[in-house]
């Protein structure tokens, strides 16, 4: 297993001279200089730090030990509190993108990163980064792209790496902020073999005509700094006894931000400075204090001896002084010490009433100078566990609560740096991994159309860290912030239920107000998670409210009224058509009244005409006969006949116009009665018409007005 590097397109033979590369080597081994000569203050405060925290056991120091490692004890305390467990990636697409395949590609780069983070334990480096930063005052965690690489030049198990770097072996070019850093270099201690792996071969021919003297120098192992240069975008590596360059290669692992690590963890800055201030300077006077006064309790101590002066005679006294519990001793001149006033007077007791008191009040002393140390460094009685039992429960969580918002400020400085390692782990694998790889690392088969997706995770997606999962939390405080949390939930989804039956709508903000109100507990990816889903589902039945049981008890009333008032429509409709039907009966049959009527009429009026007839006919048939008559008796009589003719036409004329005039009344009645039958049909059709409505006004048929 070799490391793995990118292929370079040429050697760098034909680009550097001998004079190139030592002027190269020279400039790289001075910027590093004055980089060291920047940061001067800052390494020796840091270097003495970290003496004292190892108790003097340090092999480039022999400051003596402390007598109250305070140092010690302060980063033993606060790094648990800081850091203490892996984190967790927390991946989520950009601007809330809620394509399926974009939930894939998160999942399959969070198992990855998980993957890499526990193969390459990078809890034990972050801790270790985490201790140089209380120590020193700066913590460095760098990555490394690793693979195997066969004799055919096949790539496999491709993996990242994470490697602590002391701050002893890091330096970095002067700025103001982190990303306006220009060049980082690595210290490695290598031996000369693996110097020579990590040489050029076209360098090599280069440095092929140095002296033995530099050959010798090189025999032992050497101090290679390994420099990335963001201006030029390559890395060098320099030895830095023989100035000699090893490599130079263009820039191996593509990343956003080019170099191979987090930004430095520094907890004491300024704005506008990246040299860090170690955090025993902070209290390094009271440090100091604090030892100097438990050196003098311990000289005490050791003067704080039961001792007593006594009159030479009384050599038994030195074997009752060295008896047993219950063992009798006997005394020659018992008499003369009880003549002297017993062995209380016979003997005089060497003072340290006043030992005792310089000692108490050392330690009242001391006690005042570890609290006034804790209160600079943050850390309060309770988190370490000293609190008074005379306390209240409440004083209790005050202080918790206060003696812990330092410790939070550190907390996030270590995720943030973490989060960065995640970050740099995802354009890794995002850039270097197979498919066949990532699919073995996340456990999951890689979709063709998310790998896309996959080769810019930092633009579509947002990496970060798990709320608190590089602390565990309190096992107590944990159920009690879980407790705190079901009750709020019962009362706020009882409070708001009322609100969401009168108005469906009203649901998905609802919904948001409580995952407002459930993200200020530390629930966990999974829960936040949960609540997203629970809010999507919220939206979605806003959209498609279910049905109100009232409102669909109250529309099926309505459509039952409707559905009555549409039966009785259709009786009515059907009984008015009965009518129509009535009224179009009854008209024809009025029509056929009127025609009968009219056959009748003209059958008198013809009956009339009949009889008028005849009885023109008989007057004329009468007239006839009386006319003969009288030619006969005209003829008989002769003269006479004359006369008598004359006197028949006067007797008969009033008869033959009365019955003339009454045949004429006759007909004068018939036509009469002729004319007022017309008159009465025509009446009948040209009446008006009204129109005939039932009792709730619909037309039913038409009539003919009555006749005033």
């Amino acid at each position: 297993m070799i490391e793995y590097e990118e292929p370079e397109a040429e050697a760098p033979k034909a680009q550097y001279s001998k004079s190139d590369l030592e002027a190269l080597g020279q400039k790289w081994l001075e910027r590093i200089r004055l980089s060291e000569e920047r940061e001067s203050d800052w390494r020796d405060s840091a270097k003495n730090a970290e003496s004292v925290f190892l108790a003097g056991f340090d092999d480039d120091d022999t400051t003596e030990a402390a007598e109250f490692n305070i140092v010690h004890s302060n980063v033993e305390t606060i790094v648990p509190s800081i850091y203490n467990s892996a984190g967790k990636p927390d991946i989520r697409p950009r601007h809330n993108n809620t394509d399926p395949v974009a939930k894939v590609v998160c999942d399959i780069l969070e198992r990855a990163i998980t993957t890499m983070v526990d193969d390459s334990a990078m809890a034990a480096e972050v801790e270790a980064s985490a201790q140089d930063t209380f120590v020193a005052g700066r913590g460095v965690v760098r990555i490394k792209f690793d693979a195997d690489v066969t004799g055919e030049g096949t790539v496999s198990n491709e993996r990242v790496n994470f490697e602590v770097v002391s701050w002893r072996d890091f330096r970095m070019g002067p700025a103001t902020r982190w990303n306006e850093v220009p060049w980082v270099a690595f210290r490695h201690c290598i031996a000369k073999e693996a110097a020579d792996k990590m040489t050029d071969a076209g360098l090599a021919e280069v440095y092929a005509g140095d002296d033995p003297a530099t050959k010798t120098q090189e025999e032992s192992d050497a101090h290679v700094w390994e420099i990335w240069c963001r201006d030029t975008l390559k890395v060098y590596f320099v030895v830095q006894e023989s100035q000699r360059v090893l490599s130079v290669k263009d820039d191996p692992l593509g990343l956003k931000g080019f170099f191979p690590c987090a930004a430095p963890v520094q907890p004491i800055t300024a704005p506008g400075k990246m040299t860090p201030v170690c955090p025993y300077e902070v209290y390094r006077t009271l440090a100091e204090e604090l030892d100097t006064m438990t050196r003098r309790i311990r000289g005490l101590t050791e003067a704080l001896k039961a001792k007593a002066i006594y009159a030479g005679k009384l050599e038994d006294l030195d074997e009752l002084a060295g008896a047993d519990d219950g063992e009798l001793v006997g005394i020659a001149d018992l008499e003369g010490i009880v003549a002297q006033g017993g062995i209380d007077k016979a003997i005089m007791w060497w003072p340290v009433e006043k030992i005792i008191t310089v000692i108490r009040e050392l330690n009242v002393q001391r006690e005042q100078t570890k609290q006034a140390i804790y209160e600079i460094t943050g850390i309060s009685d309770i988190i370490r566990g000293a609190s008074s039992a005379q306390e209240t429960a409440t004083a209790q969580q005050i202080k918790t609560q206060w003696g812990s918002l330092r410790i939070k400020k550190m907390q996030r400085l270590i995720e943030r740096q973490v989060r960065e390692l995640f970050v740099l782990t995802a354009e890794i694998i995002s850039s270097k991994f197979s498919l066949e790889t990532l699919q073995k690392v996340s456990g999951m088969q890689v979709p063709q159309e998310a790998v896309a997706l996959l080769q810019a995770p930092l633009d579509h997606y947002r990496i970060d860290v798990e709320s608190d999962s590089t602390i565990r939390a309190d096992l107590e405080n944990g159920r009690r912030e879980m407790s705190e949390f079901l009750q709020g939930t019962a009362q706020f989804f009882s409070s708001m239920a009322p609100i969401v039956q009168q108005a469906p709508q009203a649901a998905a903000p609802v919904v948001e107000m409580y995952s407002s109100f459930a993200r200020q507990f530390n629930l966990g990816k999974q829960a936040e998670d949960a609540l997203d889903q629970f809010a999507q589902i919220a939206k979605q039945a806003a959209e498609n409210p279910p049905p109100n049981p009232e409102a669909e008890a109250m529309k099926a009333e309505q459509a039952a009224k409707a559905q009555e008032m549409q039966a009785n429509m259709q009786v009515k409709g059907q009984e008015l058509q009965i009518k129509q039907v009535e009224m179009q009966q009854k008209g024809q049959l009025s029509q056929a009244e009127l025609a009968l009527k009219q056959r009748e009429i003209d059958l008198k009026e013809r009956e009339l005409q009949l009889r008028a007839q005849e009885v023109a006919q008989a007057g004329e048939i009468a007239r006839g006969d009386i006319a003969a008559k009288q030619g006969e008796v005209m003829a008989s009589l002769g003269g006479a006949g004359q006369e008598f003719s004359a006197m028949l036409v006067q007797a008969i004329a009033p008869i033959v116009q009365q019955m003339q005039a009454s045949n004429d009344a006759q007909l004068t009645l018939i036509l009469q009665e002729v004319q007022r039958g017309n008159a009465v049909i025509a009446s009948a059709m040209t009446a008006p018409k009204e129109i005939v409505r039932d009792g709730d006004g619909r037309a039913l048929g038409v009539r003919t007005a009555t006749l005033q």
